[in-house]
């Protein structure tokens, strides 16, 4: 896939900071970007799209992992109240 470049203005002195603490865990700031980036691709993007994209580009597609919804669960219901008092 092409890639393309983005640009985002941060302050120069956070940014320094940033990545001097990054440096000392053997990080690197553009790859945990990129992951960042992954993770709003996969969050944004329906993953019908993702799998097109995917398909034209020659990547092998990975099945969406679907999430699961709780069963809903079964409400007992209780005896009718007829008005008559035991």
């Amino acid at each position: 896939m092409k890639k393309t470049n983005v640009t985002i203005s941060f302050d120069e002195e956070k940014l320094t900071a940033l990545r001097l603490y990054m440096e000392q865990k053997d990080l690197q700031l553009e790859d945990e970007l990129t992951k960042a980036m992954e993770g709003f691709y996969g969050k944004h993007v329906p993953s019908n799209v993702r799998e097109f994209i995917e398909m034209r580009s020659g990547e092998p597609a990975d099945p969406a992992p679907r999430a699961r919804r709780p069963r809903p669960e079964k409400k007992e219901q209780a005896p009718a109240d007829t008005g008559e008092s035991p």
